[in-house]
């Protein structure tokens, strides 16, 4: 077991190394940052299926930069996953007890959703309301749902609490099953401003996070999903980090799910 987890330890390493140098653990290709880009799925005899070739005017570099980030996101799947049964073997790693809180605060968040419909306070159709209804003005844009007044009032007691349970967590919310996060930690809960990377890094509530890693935290029904990415913190920075989710499941209905981001 020692072995395995060194090596599992070692990959992660690399994985992150080689994403992080070649920017692509953000959750928009770079090359969508420069031109328009045309995408064609072209026979491979040598893969033995169809790929998707991108063509980018000024050159072939986006077909290989777009084949590196495929490849890569395969790979970071795979250690995701052998990360993720390694914590499923019932032998303690430094994972742990970050993954046992998201699925505790997971099952109180879906225990306090249901008890709110259960008393009339909000019907099951509001709560899973996917009307996004942009805030004007908002940059990063936000947006409002019928739940978000019940989320304002319920998660921060849920939330705010896992912030101190292991100096490396960055932060602690609950998104819907489109990666929607209505009411993230207070200090990611600041008033919007004129400064774009002001706002990014610190008004990141009600937004739609629907990278990859929001869409997968969201909708995976998984006891948990482990992740990494590399998160956007404005003005150029990006932070590499750890992603641990938990499902809510209320009225045996997929919300969505609980997110616990740490340091890597």
């Amino acid at each position: 077991m020692h072995v395995v987890k060194a090596a599992l330890g070692t990959l992660r390493a690399v994985v992150l190394t080689v994403l992080l140098a070649v920017g692509l653990l953000t959750g928009t290709p770079v090359i969508a940052r420069a031109a328009a880009v045309e995408y064609l799925m072209v026979p491979s005899a040598a893969m033995g299926r169809d790929i998707p070739v991108a063509f980018l005017g000024g050159g072939p570099h986006a077909v290989y930069l777009l084949d590196a980030r495929q490849r890569v996101n395969r790979l970071l799947e795979v250690a995701e996953t052998l990360i993720g049964l390694t914590a499923l073997s019932g032998h303690p790693t430094v994972d742990t007890p970050i993954i046992e809180r998201a699925i505790a605060v997971a099952n109180d968040v879906a225990a306090r959703f249901s008890a709110a419909v259960a008393a009339g306070t909000l019907s099951i159709t509001d709560l899973f309301d996917e009307d996004y209804r942009p805030i004007a003005g908002s940059n990063p844009p936000q947006c409002l749902t019928r739940f978000v007044r019940l989320t304002d009032e319920i998660l921060p007691a849920l939330q705010e609490p896992v912030l101190d349970l292991d100096p490396r967590i960055v932060f602690c919310a609950a998104v819907d099953r489109n990666g929607f996060l209505p009411t993230h930690n207070r200090k990611f809960s600041q008033p919007q401003g004129g400064d774009i990377a002001w706002n990014t890094a610190n008004c990141r509530n009600r937004r739609l996070f629907n990278d990859r890693v929001g869409l997968a935290a969201g909708q995976s029904t998984k006891m948990f999903l482990l992740q990494s990415y590399r998160r956007d913190m404005g003005g150029g920075r990006f932070v590499a980090m750890k992603d641990v989710s938990a499902p809510i499941v209320v009225a045996g209905r997929h919300w969505g799910g609980l997110r616990i981001g740490y340091k890597a």
